[in-house]
């Protein structure tokens, strides 16, 4: 338990914001990847659930986050924190999006477990493919 409480921590307890570029788009990367490895585990549905259950959390703290219940696809959830992000300070949008990351990986462990968790937050904040020698032949 206490290796994926480290692994988790790679989104930074200490508000400073993942290793990631600091634009929004950036910023939304990690979301990206999680939500694909996710949507086939627990639906775009419980995907939507877990991060709208973050986003209500964080919003108490974070006003300018915007909560809306009737955004019902990741899409739509995530062009929404892409234009919140984007229209926040960027140092307050990098500890905001840190602080998204943690609660809703929080959350993720007690669903599906710490080990299943550390393994979906490896794959997808490692850095992608740039060419067809980073590409690993699957068979």
């Amino acid at each position: 338990m206490e290796r994926d409480d480290k692994e988790r921590r790679q989104f930074s307890d200490d508000g400073r914001a993942p290793p990631q570029a600091g634009s929004a788009v950036d910023r939304l990367r990690p979301w990206r990847r999680i939500s694909r490895q996710l949507v086939v585990l627990i639906g775009e549905s419980g995907f939507c659930a877990l991060f709208g259950r973050a986003l209500r959390i964080l919003a108490v703290r974070y006003d300018w986050l915007s909560v809306d219940a009737t955004r019902k696809s990741i899409d739509g959830l995530l062009a929404a924190l892409e234009r919140d992000l984007a229209g926040a300070e960027p140092a307050a949008a990098g500890i905001a999006n840190t602080e998204l990351l943690n609660t809703f990986t929080r959350q993720l462990s007690s669903l599906i477990g710490e080990a299943l968790t550390a393994r979906l937050l490896e794959q997808a904040t490692a850095p992608e493919p740039t060419g067809p020698e980073d590409v690993q032949e699957h068979k």
